[in-house]
């Protein structure tokens, strides 16, 4: 969840900021605690992400975020990004094979390979129980292993 996913941040951050697009957490109110508690998180309560700031060059700059209808950038030099219960695949619709929550289909044969050819699916966008970043990051291994093999083969 991303209140695990902030806890785990903090340890290694010097600041976490979570972006949180509701006026509270529906974690477990342990974990909630855990979070609010922590000197390195703060909370940005009813705010979205609308765009990432940066160069190729440089990097991540910030984070352009909007509160109850303002816009604001703030500083940034990493940036992750747990999506919570609703993949963000609605760009992906009548494109790429998805159930009725949202969540993408990848083919039964053990790949990340989708319905449409040359699109692989990883983490949190494909992953219906864990969404965690352990799993996304071994996904996502195996979709970059799969897009190479894929642009190998296709020349």
């Amino acid at each position: 969840t991303a209140m695990e996913d902030a806890l785990v941040l903090a340890r290694t951050s010097s600041k976490v900021t979570l972006v949180h697009r509701r006026d509270s957490f529906r974690a477990s109110h342990t974990m909630a605690e855990r979070v609010l508690n922590n000197p390195k998180i703060s909370v940005m309560w009813n705010t979205v992400v609308e765009k990432f700031e940066g160069t190729d060059g440089q990097g991540l700059s910030g984070v352009m975020v909007k509160t109850e209808g303002k816009t604001r950038t703030i500083p940034a030099v990493a940036c992750f990004v747990a999506i919570g219960h609703d993949p963000v695949t609605d760009f992906l619709k009548n494109q790429v094979d998805m159930d009725t929550q949202g969540y993408l289909q990848t083919r039964p044969d053990g790949t990340t390979k989708t319905s449409a050819e040359g699109v692989f699916a990883a983490g949190d966008v494909a992953d219906h129980m864990y969404r965690q970043a352990i799993t996304s990051a071994g996904s996502g291994a195996k979709a970059a292993l799969d897009a190479e093999r894929y642009l190998s083969e296709s020349g």
